[in-house]
């Protein structure tokens, strides 16, 4: 098969993943959610609060524990929320590419530090961090949740570190939302009005992380645009316009 075929078939699959992605209407199938548990010492009340009222909005909802999380949380709590047939445990995992094509959404509501610095210095050792990515770079949605990066006394340092990772994870597309705000982005609904950014640089992440149906984009006239934004946003059917 020559390169100038594989180009071509190439081509299709995105144009028929982004097409899947820019669908208006979410079916019941289509309602999945991906949730992944790091190691954490929060308590766990709060964010399985929060998926509940993702399953009584109808969501289906499949949680993976890293192979850290299951020693340090209590599991037991987590089956009592989703059922034990819907908690994977890291080292379990087969199939990552399923994963990645079948969830549009991606929660991690309690972002610990060890899974943020891997994802941030690309470190996609474990299965868990390589899914992320992965799911990143194809343009799901990722929300998570910083509040599990900042436990106990912690120097300065740390803290500079810990906000240069959130800045390098939001340039990879990661959407940080309060904790109790995990249902509200998650079940929310889709609209067709036009998004107002006043961002210098519009980027393809840009427009990965705008709403689905979203087919305007005002921008401020002094924006630069990268020539990989006009391109996913040709084929989003997104119209660009600056703002006067």
């Amino acid at each position: 098969m020559n390169q100038e075929l594989i180009d071509q078939i190439r081509e299709i699959v995105e144009e028929v993943l982004e097409a899947q992605v820019s669908t208006p209407t979410q079916s019941a199938d289509e309602k999945q959610l991906l949730v992944i548990f790091g190691a954490t010492q929060l308590k766990l009340d709060k964010p399985l609060q929060q998926l509940r009222t993702c399953l009584q909005d109808g969501w289906k909802i499949t949680i993976i524990l890293s192979d850290l999380a299951t020693k340090v949380i209590n599991s037991e709590q987590i089956y009592a929320a989703v059922g034990e047939e819907n908690v994977l445990q890291e080292n379990a995992l087969t199939d990552i590419a399923t994963f990645v094509d079948t969830y549009q959404q991606i929660v991690l509501p309690v972002f610990s530090h060890p899974m943020a610095a891997k994802l941030a210095l690309r470190l996609v050792d474990t299965p868990c961090t390589y899914l992320l990515f992965e799911a990143l770079s194809k343009g799901k949605k990722v929300i998570a949740v910083p509040d599990g990066l900042n436990q106990g006394e912690t120097s300065k340092k740390i803290n500079n570190i810990e906000v240069e990772y959130v800045n390098l994870l939001s340039e990879l597309g990661v959407q940080w939302v309060p904790m109790m705000q995990i249902a509200e982005s998650v079940t929310k609904k889709m609209n067709d009005s036009p998004a107002s950014l006043d961002k210098p640089l519009i980027s393809a992440t840009t427009l990965s992380n705008l709403d689905p149906n979203v087919r305007e984009l005002v921008h401020p006239k002094s924006a630069i645009i990268t020539p990989l934004a006009r391109e996913h946003a040709k084929k989003r059917g997104i119209q660009l316009i600056p703002k006067n």
